[in-house]
């Protein structure tokens, strides 16, 4: 996301941010944003100000036009009919970070891997790691896949 700040910026003639400037440009001028999870679930903390919302869930509703997802990660659920192992594995769970993944990415990956070694389960990742991260088999890094779709299929 940086990347695409600072490219907009430069558009405009700009300087540039590095991550803590940018933290204190949206503390300090107080702008609008907002986190899309149930005030349910976590409420929003009563020292956040009135420029901080809390939303709640965004729903899409994309699973019924996804009519062809990727054979490996059929594959990798067990919905390929051919796989009898996995289909005999208990089903991944999902762990996603979406655009917030931390200060150093490189060691929540590290943490993830080790804890899903510890554990045995597999899952799939959404975000986090790179196109060149080797992950180990019972890691599936997935992409553009709509939750709908993905969660009716026993996550």
């Amino acid at each position: 996301m940086r990347d695409i700040v600072n490219d907009f910026r430069k558009s405009l003639g700009l300087l540039t941010l590095n991550t803590s400037q940018a933290v204190s440009a949206l503390t300090d001028e107080q702008v609008p944003h907002t986190y899309c999870w149930s005030p349910s679930l976590v409420p929003k903390p009563d020292d956040w100000g009135e420029h901080i919302n809390v939303s709640g869930f965004f729903f899409l509703d994309l699973g019924t036009a996804y009519t062809n997802p990727p054979q490996d990660l059929l594959a990798f659920l067990g919905l390929d009919n051919v796989n009898s192992t996995e289909q005999k594995l208990r089903p991944p769970i999902y762990i996603g970070f979406g655009s917030i993944a931390g200060h150093d990415s490189r060691r929540m990956l590290d943490v993830v891997v080790d804890a899903l070694k510890q554990t045995g389960y597999r899952a799939l990742l959404a975000g986090l790691a790179s196109e060149t991260d080797e992950l180990p088999p019972n890691i599936f890094k997935i992409g553009n896949v709509p939750h709908d779709w993905l969660f009716q299929h026993g996550l």
